[in-house]
């Protein structure tokens, strides 16, 4: 961890005890999204620690994300999961990264499934591309061919349709030789590994440059 971060982090925990300024929580939310978004994070947690402390999950799960990364665990958890109580993706999603690692929670692989998978259900990306990778390796006890094929299947499409290249080939392996979910299938394992080469190409492609006006 940057010691500069955790330097800056610390200073606005100390902030913290000379109160809140008082805003609608979403404002609060706002204005410290700004502030990180700038590279401000003691401007952030000064902002995000009032919503935070009013219940407001967003304020949570991104104070929890600061804390996070400044390996303040048992802070991150707590916010984390207050988070994700209230059905909020980053929360689910951060807590679950958590449960991965056993930092500032116990390590725990099938909570951490549960999480994940509450967090792309809510669209958080990240967590179905997560998912869609250990699918792919039978990570955290899944079993991409047999009892969990179907929803292996599922979470490789949706990942395609965030241009995840892995999950297109995944998708075509699955057709060619079969699964619990689907019989081999040699013309969709075709279109799903045309559909893998395609993406390669677009994302390989430079995105051009206009010229201002």
């Amino acid at each position: 961890m940057d010691v500069r971060w955790r330097s800056m982090v610390r200073y606005g925990v100390l902030l913290a005890c000379h109160g809140f300024a008082q805003a609608a929580p979403a404002d609060d939310h706002q204005r410290g999204l700004q502030a990180y978004q700038r590279g401000d994070v003691v401007g952030a947690m000064s902002a995000l620690r009032a919503g935070a402390k009013a219940g407001h999950a967003p304020s949570q799960a991104l104070l929890g994300f600061i804390l996070d990364r400044a390996d303040f665990s048992e802070e991150a958890a707590a916010l984390y999961r207050s988070a994700a109580d209230q059905g909020d993706a980053e929360g689910h999603a951060g807590l679950a990264h958590l449960h991965t690692t056993g930092r500032g929670v116990a390590k725990d692989e099938k909570l951490a499934l549960q999480h994940f998978s509450k967090a792309a259900d809510l669209g958080h990306v990240a967590s179905m591309l997560a998912l869609a990778e250990a699918y792919q390796k039978n990570q955290w006890g899944l079993d991409a061919d047999g009892r969990d094929a179907a929803r292996a299947m599922d979470t490789w499409r949706r990942a395609v349709e965030h241009q995840h290249i892995a999950s297109a080939e995944a998708l075509a392996r699955a057709y060619q030789r079969g699964n619990a979910a689907v019989t081999p299938d040699a013309t969709q394992a075709a279109a799903w590994q045309a559909r893998a080469a395609a993406l390669r190409k677009t994302l390989a492609t430079p995105v051009a440059k206009t010229a201002p006006p």
